[in-house]
């Protein structure tokens, strides 16, 4: 039986032990945030024997996982005080932000690949180490062997094209891949495209993210701002192999038809947490797409703004859940000057992020990611029209003044780290209008369609299948 005097003793080496962690990772994230203020101005192009290389891409992701890290854990030392696996959640939270930033500096494969492998097995113990249910031990088996199926195509991807390039350096494969037969390199962009698809959560491997729902909610939000993230680093590194072998289609569809599910799947859930899972899902999507699309540096930009976002949702989704809305039996109100007005919001919310990130301008892959932007605007003019709790006034003025801003800063953001990677070979080249783009596009605006009008509650097939695409495995589900 342990003394009243020694159980004291052992919550004061805990706070201590959970506040050295905090400290240590806000002092990672001062250090790379000045690093990434320095390189702005003088760009750091710094390697060790060719095996770890420090860039602007490297310190970008540094920064933004640092910061999500530091957060997360400064959080988590509140919300699990007194909870007997504190130190080892703490110990393994700053150790998978280790591994984080050891995958983005790597520049040998073996490296790459080992810091993958150890983001995956950590975000697993992160899951359902410390629970010891049944179900957070069925997620955690879960997420491994997700991970590891995820670390396999990696490892097959880097290792045919280092065999057919005869360089094991990321930097040197990239090179060589220019002057290589396009056919041979094809194999391995396409096994790293799984490796990102998988670890992005994406369907069909997304069933893995939604039987982690069991994890405590600061690994949620560790995992949701950083981990499912890895995919974009990837491809971003690998850009040049995916143009010049002609893969950025795959990514088109794979995004698109991900992005898609994830969105209507979210529709299906009954708790927030699993609302969540499905947007980030979503979100993961786009961000390929935007891969698909050239414009790597969109991708990296969409990842960090998600973050964040996501951090903070998961973090507060207690109080949502705390707070439980009222259902009301009011119906939204509708009027026929709301279209114009959606429309009109739409068009101006398009030509202003045309304008300010140059996007759209051409007949070209920023023409896509500019008619996102466009039904993004409409989606959220029609969220704040519908409340018939506010008068008219109030809604025409409150729509510019959510909408204009939101928009300057995403663009004020996407041009800042446009800047810091222009050093990073084809980060952003707006590729050719392809018959994957058509395709998507349209999907996206019969989609579109269906979500406004809600044609989707007249379906039960397709209310069926998404209930059923999204459901997480058996074992992981809390009884």
């Amino acid at each position: 039986m342990i003394s009243k005097s020694t159980s004291e003793s052992l919550r004061t080496k805990n706070r201590t032990f959970t506040k050295t962690i905090v400290r240590l990772s806000w002092f990672l994230f001062t250090l790379f945030f000045i690093l990434l203020g320095i390189s702005y101005f003088h760009p750091i192009h710094w390697t060790a024997n060719s095996l770890i290389m420090v860039d602007q891409l490297s310190l970008v992701m540094s920064t933004a996982v640092t910061l999500f890290s530091s957060i997360v854990l400064s959080y988590s030392g509140r919300y699990l005080a007194g909870y007997a696996y504190l130190p080892k959640f703490m110990l393994n939270g700053l150790l998978f932000s280790f591994a984080v930033i050891l995958m983005v500096i790597s520049n040998h494969i073996a490296l790459f690949i080992t810091a993958w492998l150890c983001m995956g097995l950590l975000m697993a113990k992160l899951i359902g180490e410390y629970t010891h249910t049944e179900e957070s031990v069925g997620s955690k088996r879960t997420a491994r062997n997700y991970f590891l199926m995820s670390a396999f195509f990696l490892s097959a991807g880097f290792i045919w094209l280092g065999y057919t390039t005869g360089f094991w350096h990321i930097t040197n494969i990239v090179e060589a891949s220019a002057s290589a037969d396009p056919s041979i390199i094809k194999l391995g962009g396409i096994l790293l495209i799984i490796a990102a698809i998988i670890q992005s959560a994406l369907f069909p491997f997304h069933r893995w993210l939604m039987s982690s729902m069991t994890a405590p909610t600061p690994a949620s939000a560790l995992m949701h701002a950083g981990f499912v993230n890895a995919g974009a680093v990837l491809l971003a590194r690998v850009a040049p192999i995916l143009f010049g072998s002609h893969l950025l289609w795959i990514l088109v569809i794979a995004g698109g038809i991900g992005a898609l599910i994830g969105k209507f799947s979210k529709f299906m859930q009954p708790n927030v947490k699993q609302k969540l899972a499905c947007s980030t899902t979503a979100q993961m999507g786009f961000m390929l797409l935007e891969c698909g699309l050239g414009f790597f540096a969109a991708a990296i930009t969409h990842l960090i703004l998600h973050g964040f976002y996501k951090a903070y949702l998961f973090l507060s989704s207690g109080d949502a859940i705390e707070q439980k809305p009222v259902i009301s039996n009011e119906k939204e109100s509708w009027n026929k000057w709301h279209l114009p007005v959606m429309l009109l919001s739409g068009a101006v919310g398009g030509l202003i992020f045309a304008f300010t990130t140059g996007k759209g301008l051409h007949l070209d892959s920023g023409l896509f990611l500019n008619l996102v932007i466009v039904l993004t605007v409409i989606h959220g003019s029609r969220d704040i029209l519908k409340h018939s709790s506010l008068s008219r006034t109030t809604r025409l003025v409150t729509l510019p003044a959510i909408i204009i801003p939101a928009l300057l800063v995403y663009a004020v953001v996407f041009e800042l780290i446009d800047t810091l990677l222009t050093t990073i070979p084809m980060i952003q080249v707006a590729t050719p209008l392809s018959w994957a783009q058509i395709f998507i596009g349209v999907l996206y605006l019969i989609s579109f369609i269906v979500i406004e009008l809600k044609l989707y509650k007249k379906s039960s097939r397709l209310y069926v299948y998404m209930l059923n695409v999204s459901q997480p495995k058996s074992n992981t589900i809390l009884h």
